[in-house]
């Protein structure tokens, strides 16, 4: 695996498909580079608490990613605001989005355990292709581990920025513990980098 490194003239997108996804899968990106970062959220998490109504938890989610944009500071926020659950119908959205002034773009995966995620990277490396960007864009994992990652993150010093982030998302927290043990297998497995105990591994898309 090859390791990320950001330099100052990288300009960065990260497409979340909910409101969270963006520190799921990309924090160490929010956490090294977030000056640089334009972060995109596709739907409101409406259907994250079955516990609440759509309309309840819709509002309570943009809060609390509201909260983390305000810690994190990312260059711009983008918040379309689709029905979660509902990507696949609404797939001209990625059309809204120009793609042309990013050197790097992180994604979730299309073979994702969500289809909302799932409709986020088809539709989106659809549009990048459309546009003929040329950025470098990468898969990320979130729950279904990839077979074989290309690239990593080292978040050995920043997990705990991460949980940080995590966190501000009080309702999805469960998941928490997910993701940061998917992180620490990711280090494990890394035992050229003994000192890694934290990683998050991306797939390179060609």
């Amino acid at each position: 695996m090859r390791e990320i490194i950001f330099t100052e003239e990288d300009r960065i997108a990260i497409i979340a498909p909910h409101p969270d996804d963006e520190c799921m899968f990309a924090a160490g990106v929010l956490l090294l580079a977030s000056d640089r970062t334009d972060v995109y959220v596709l739907t409101d998490g409406s259907h994250g608490n079955k516990a609440r109504s759509i309309e309840e938890e819709a509002a309570i989610r943009k809060k609390q990613f509201d909260a983390e944009m305000d810690y994190v500071k990312p260059h711009a926020v983008y918040w379309f605001g689709i029905e979660d659950t509902k990507l696949s119908e609404n797939t001209d959205i990625a059309g809204r989005i120009d793609f042309s002034p990013y050197s790097r773009i992180f994604l979730p995966w299309i073979e994702s355990l969500h289809p909302d995620h799932r409709a986020a990277a088809e539709m989106c490396i659809s549009e990048i292709r459309r546009q003929g960007c040329h950025a470098e864009c990468y898969s990320g994992e979130v729950y279904k581990p990839f077979p074989l990652p290309s690239h990593y993150i080292n978040l050995t010093s920043l997990a705990e920025e991460k949980r940080r982030l995590i966190r501000f998302h009080e309702d999805q927290t469960a998941l928490e513990s997910v993701v940061l043990s998917l992180n620490a297998f990711r280090a494990a497995q890394m035992m050229h980098l003994p000192e890694c105990r934290f990683a998050e591994c991306y797939v390179k898309i060609e």
